[in-house]
């Protein structure tokens, strides 16, 4: 590990240095405000004083020349297509199999239209729990009904709308800015999703909107926030340390709406999500917003979600809806957290691609699986 201190006049000129000579991947360790120069302490001038790592290049191992194995070309196209209906058949019945391990039965054990309803859910990787919750309540009402396919998707929306709770996006108060934190893993696009909030809020809705970067780890973050300040006409701060929140706040109290960008870290970095706390402790904020990808897996949603509670979300932002088809993980985080939903983003263009989420939206993303 190489570990290397710079001083510069601001945070991107000493940036800039860090990625100079130690690369885009290079991690900080520590930022901090201090003061050169001058006389006897007298007429001293601010600097930014930046502590990073890198890893110390490995000698490269010889590289070995790789197998390579070319397939016959067969004369006759139409077997190649048989093989590949053969796979995808294969594929199918391997999928059929998976389900019915995992959740411990099949489409076939339902009558019409439950079994199509059952194949929805479980295509849409909702937790078994829920589809077994969702099917007992409907079979009585097919039962008894004789309720055709178009009714008993109606009732199942009817049914995944009451089980989210009401939607909520930022709230705002009469002459008292709105402080909203943004929590969550590294890489889910909390960055670009408050790019997309504060210019939903500065241009489409005409609100004093401010930006501040948190994010001191991360290389680039910094700038790529005050990129958006700059292009949207709004003033960006940085907090450095967590002791620099209340001046900050204080210098931004004119604002309606101040967007906070956090640092991302694994939910099993107990030491990096204890920094996150003692930040938010300081910026006393009005909400606090976890952000996650729904290209996540399950059971990594629901041990960031355990890991981050202790730092008190009320409202989930859910990402990256454009790099999936399965909708199911936002029903099962909303469940799992006992959090409202708050907002859907669906690709990476500023600030078009958000909106504020709804059960009904979530209820088709589920069942229709179409962003």
């Amino acid at each position: 590990m190489r570990i290397k201190t710079y001083v510069a006049d601001n945070i991107q000129e000493a940036l800039y240095k860090v990625k100079s000579e130690l690369g885009k991947d290079a991690i900080i360790l520590q930022t901090r405000q201090i003061k050169k120069g001058g006389i006897l302490g007298f007429f001293s001038k601010p600097k930014v004083e930046v502590i990073a790592a890198s890893d110390i290049a490995q000698t490269p191992k010889p590289q070995l020349k790789p197998i390579t194995y070319e397939m016959p070309v067969r004369e006759n196209s139409r077997e190649l297509e048989d093989i590949k209906n053969d796979i995808n058949e294969v594929k199918d019945l391997l999928k059929s199999l998976s389900a019915r391990e995992i959740y411990g039965k099949s489409s076939e054990d339902l009558p019409p239209p439950l079994d199509e309803i059952y194949e929805k859910l479980t295509s849409a990787e909702l937790e078994r729990k829920l589809i077994d919750e969702i099917i007992d309540e409907l079979k009585p009402q097919v039962a008894e009904k004789g309720l055709d396919k178009n009714a008993v998707i109606t009732c199942l929306k009817n049914k995944i709308m009451t089980m989210i709770k009401v939607a909520e996006p930022i709230n705002f108060t009469e002459n008292q800015s709105s402080k909203v934190v943004f929590i969550g893993p590294t890489g889910v696009g909390k960055t670009t999703t408050i790019a997309k909030l504060a210019a939903m809020y500065s241009l489409n809705l005409e609100k004093k909107v401010a930006l501040v970067a948190a994010d001191t780890y991360r290389v680039g973050a910094i700038e790529q926030l005050k990129t958006y300040g700059d292009l949207l006409e709004i003033p960006v701060e940085v907090i450095f340390e967590p002791a620099d929140a209340p001046r900050v706040m204080k210098k931004l109290s004119d604002c309606e709406l101040i967007l906070v960008d956090t640092m991302g870290t694994s939910p099993r970095n107990k030491m990096q999500i204890k920094k996150i706390k003692s930040l938010i402790e300081m910026v006393e904020p009005t909400e606090v917003h976890m952000v996650i990808s729904v290209t996540t897996k399950a059971k990594d949603v629901y041990e960031i979600l355990d890991s981050y509670k202790e730092l008190n979300y009320k409202k989930l932002v859910f990402t990256k809806l454009d790099e999936t088809k399965s909708y199911g993980l936002i029903l099962n985080a909303i469940i799992f957290s006992n959090c409202s939903p708050s907002y859907l983003t669906i690709g990476q263009n500023v600030p078009d691609d958000i909106e504020v989420a709804s059960g009904a939206r979530i209820a088709d993303l589920v069942l229709g699986g179409s962003s």
